[in-house]
């Protein structure tokens, strides 16, 4: 048998220490690993599709010209309505894409007054919402802030005759935050969430915006898985 020449043996040597050593530090057992079937569920709170409603009162107000480009911007044709009271309701259809985010699609209605005049408000388009507290437990993970944005139409009427009315199309949005309470929870995950919310929520066009400050509450059925 022929030996190992005197100039491999200390590289063979060095060799299989550092081959030892390498084998030595990987964990063999669960020291240090979180086991697959122990990690946390993306859907432990949330699954499924999410179908809900919100109702609630508004304070708001609206201003603007009639929706004519002869009239936008002549001071002679434009009304502000002030605060004005009224309701708001929203509905929406989304999935829970996990326990942090839900994405779908929703439509808003809102009608408010004083003595002088009143206003509707409608908005369709995309709702999102997160869950950003999921990871501190129970407590936390119901409490979410969301947006919502498309296309906003409305329109400025007065109850006074003879003044003018100020209406236009363009866009809507809102933000807001709510927290849901978990109610009838099923083994299939399905469930009913339901809470206060507060929001924000405008209309706005060149010829017309209104704005209002809108506390309600919410309603979603979650299917589950």
């Amino acid at each position: 048998m022929v030996s190992p020449s005197p100039v491999l043996s200390p590289a063979i040597v060095a060799f299989a220490a550092v081959s030892q050593g390498a084998a030595a530090a990987v964990p063999t057992g669960g020291d240090g690993f979180t086991p697959v079937t122990e990690l946390p569920s993306s859907h432990h709170y949330r699954s499924g599709l999410v179908v809900g409603l919100s109702l609630g009162a508004t304070l708001g107000g609206a201003s603007g010209y009639p929706n004519n480009s002869s009239d936008i911007g002549n001071e002679a044709d434009y009304s502000a309505s002030g605060f004005m009271l009224g309701a708001s309701e929203s509905i929406f259809l989304m999935g829970a894409l996990s326990d942090y985010v839900s994405f779908g699609f929703m439509f808003n209605h809102g009608l408010f007054r004083n003595p002088s005049f009143y206003s509707n408000n409608d908005g369709v388009g995309f709702r999102v919402e997160g869950y950003p507290l999921v990871a501190l437990g129970p407590r936390w993970q119901g409490l979410a802030a969301f947006a919502q944005f498309g296309l906003g139409t409305g329109d400025l009427v007065s109850k006074p005759p003879n003044l003018p009315e100020a209406n236009g199309t363009q866009s809507f949005g809102g933000a807001g935050v709510f927290y849901e309470w978990s109610v009838g929870v099923m083994r299939s995950g399905a469930h009913i969430g339901i809470g206060p919310s507060l929001e924000y929520d405008a209309v706005w066009s060149q010829p017309y915006e209104s704005h209002g400050l809108v506390g309600s509450l919410r309603l979603a059925f979650y299917s589950g898985q």
